[in-house]
C-alpha cells in the first residue's frame, strides 16, 4: 500500500477515534450532571424533613467525615 494511503488511513482512524472519545466524554458529562442534580434534590428533601438541630448536625458531621476520608485517599 502506498505511503500516502497509509498516512490517510492513519489520519482517518485518529479523527474517528477522537470524535468518538469526545462524544463519549460529552455523554458522560451530561449523565454526571443529571445525577448530581438529582442527588442535590434528594438531599434537599431529606434536609427539609429533618426537624431537630441535633439530627442535622449529626448528618453534617457524617458528611464531613466522609469527605475528609475521601480527601486523605486522594493525597
Amino acid at each position: 500500500m502506498p505511503a500516502v494511503l497509509l498516512l490517510l488511513r492513519s489520519l482517518v482512524v485518529r479523527l474517528l477515534s477522537s470524535k468518538l472519545a469526545a462524544s463519549a466524554a460529552q455523554s458522560l458529562r451530561r449523565s454526571l450532571s443529571a445525577a448530581a442534580s438529582q442527588l442535590g434534590t434528594v438531599l434537599r428533601n431529606v434536609w427539609d424533613r429533618l426537624r431537630s438541630q441535633e439530627s442535622r448536625e449529626a448528618i453534617l458531621g457524617c458528611v464531613l467525615c466522609i469527605l475528609n476520608l475521601h480527601k486523605k485517599v486522594d493525597n
